[in-house]
């Protein structure tokens, strides 16, 4: 009787932890809610990037941060894909950021999402500065890229 008592236990301490999986695994993939969230929101302003910190970063950009950079205004349209396509199709085969196998740059990555690298400092975003800045940003990085050619 014991011993059936203890399987019966058993089961049904299962049966709990399989009943509360769901709700663990949801709160480990879930986003962060509350004041963490509302305060991170808040740090981040669009338009709140000068003009003077954003072409330091394009002045100062590797060959693959301006290739990721030209892909970026490109396809957010700062740049008539006409004209700046070809560029950008010249100096990935040039730097071998884009390689054909998988292996491919994260530099070139993280500026194909807007992201820049400001020396050794955590990266800055072309979103959280104004579209004129935006646009004349990749204005410079196209004539920086052409320079590499």
């Amino acid at each position: 009787m014991i011993s059936c008592l203890g399987r019966v236990l058993s089961v049904g301490a299962v049966a709990t932890l399989l009943a509360a999986a769901p709700v663990l695994a949801h709160a480990e993939t879930s986003p962060p809610t509350g004041a963490g969230v509302a305060n991170q929101v808040e740090q981040i302003k669009m338009g709140s990037l000068s003009e003077k910190t954003v072409m330091s970063a394009v002045s100062s950009a590797k060959p693959a941060d301006l290739g990721g950079i030209l892909n970026y205004c490109i396809q957010s349209n700062y740049l008539t894909a006409s004209e700046a396509w070809p560029v950008l199709a010249a100096l990935n085969k040039k730097t071998n950021d884009v390689p054909s196998n998988s292996k491919g740059n994260m530099s070139y990555a993280d500026g194909s999402t807007g992201l820049l690298k400001v020396g050794g400092k955590a990266p800055i975003s072309l979103e959280d500065a104004s579209t004129d800045i935006r646009r004349a940003a990749c204005a410079k990085v196209e004539t920086r890229a052409k320079s590499l050619l």
